[in-house]
């Protein structure tokens, strides 16, 4: 698979988004969010920041990666990111990060928060290179399998 930059626009989810964010989560995560919680995010428009990334490849728009965060008193929280696997490592979740950076700058945010399963060195790489810095641990935050979560923040944002 080409493995160059791939260019996305990155703009708020819709609901009619769901069906390919869902797999997308699926084949991302072990425990996915269903669609119930997606939809939760969605209607909570006051502090939820839903993002996609849509990349046009000759047949139309398609949703290669998602991004899920919280800005509430000065904070955002990223609470799920993911790109779909065939496009990996082609600058998505970068993408998708860099937006939900100037969405927070525009809301007066000065920290950052985000937990990383601990064996997941790629996120943990990339959250490296955006100033993440791990802070603390929660014990069996995963349940399958059964792994810690690393808590990781940046500041100044």
């Amino acid at each position: 698979m080409n493995k160059m930059r791939l260019a996305v626009v990155c703009d708020a989810m819709r609901k009619k988004d769901l069906s390919e964010v869902l797999v997308i989560e699926s084949l991302s995560f072990a425990e996915p969010w269903t669609e119930e919680m997606f939809v939760h995010e969605l209607n909570s428009e006051r502090i939820a920041r839903s993002l996609v990334a849509r990349a046009d490849e000759g047949a139309g728009e398609r949703v290669v990666g998602f991004l899920c965060a919280w800005i509430v008193s000065g904070e955002l929280h990223i609470n799920n990111l993911a790109v779909h696997p065939g496009y990996r490592g082609r600058g998505v979740a970068s993408r998708l990060l860099d937006e939900i950076l100037v969405r927070a700058y525009a809301n007066a945010v000065t920290v950052g928060y985000l937990e990383v399963r601990e064996s997941n060195a790629a996120a943990s790489k990339l959250y490296k290179a955006y100033g993440f810095r791990p802070i603390g641990r929660r014990r069996n935050y995963y349940e399958h399998p059964r792994e810690d979560a690393i808590v990781m923040r940046r500041q100044p944002l």
